[in-house]
């Protein structure tokens, strides 16, 4: 019996039992594939985002901001890449510095620190081989980049050493929800694939 089951071995998965096997209990990770890190976590943007882009209230805002400041800390505990070099969402017109206003105003409401919205000459500044027709942009200083592939497999390792169990080639292809004794237990039916 598992105090819970995690189901994917990706960057979500791997820091959900990084963080789980923090505490006691006995967790266990099902992938349907032969290893961490084969789907989309292997090619995914790198960037870790501000938080200001998710709709608020979310628990995607949620986790953005509270992410982003937990992982220069857990990069250098973990031994993973991560830099904070901070992100432009770029303004081409006039008539679009609205949707610049409304992300940043997202972004505050979010709990996003160190945004701000710059013009032309403080963009070109920063970032000289910036477009040529930039004309606004959001910036968000707190925006940075991951190694997803190292980060993701010392997410694993670490869990793994700390007690979590990892089952390969598993895909779960149904889940059940019951009502226990006022307790939700959810049942997990998966099936063992031919490697």
């Amino acid at each position: 019996m598992f105090d819970a089951i995690i189901i994917g071995a990706g960057v979500t998965g791997t820091s959900v039992a990084y963080q789980l096997s923090k505490r006691k209990g006995n967790f266990l990770v099902l992938e349907k594939n032969e290893d961490v890190c084969t789907e989309t976590s292997k090619a995914n943007s790198a960037i870790c985002h501000g938080g200001y882009d998710a709709k608020p209230g979310t628990m995607k805002a949620k986790m953005n901001v509270k992410g982003n400041h937990m992982m220069e800390e857990e990069a250098k505990k973990l031994s993973f890449l991560y830099k904070k070099i901070g992100t432009f969402v770029l303004c081409h017109s006039e008539e679009d510095i609205p949707k610049l206003q409304a992300l940043y105003d997202q972004g505050i409401e979010n709990g996003v620190s160190g945004m701000e919205i710059l013009k032309r000459d403080k963009i070109l500044e920063m970032e000289p081989n910036i477009t040529d027709d930039v004309v606004a942009a959001l910036y968000s200083k707190e925006a940075g980049i991951v190694d997803p592939f190292l980060m993701n497999i010392a997410f694993a390792e670490v869990s793994n050493i700390n007690g979590v169990d990892y089952k390969f080639n598993e895909k779960v292809v149904k889940t059940e929800k019951k009502m226990v004794i006022g307790k939700l237990l959810l049942k997990i039916i998966h099936i063992k694939q031919r490697p």
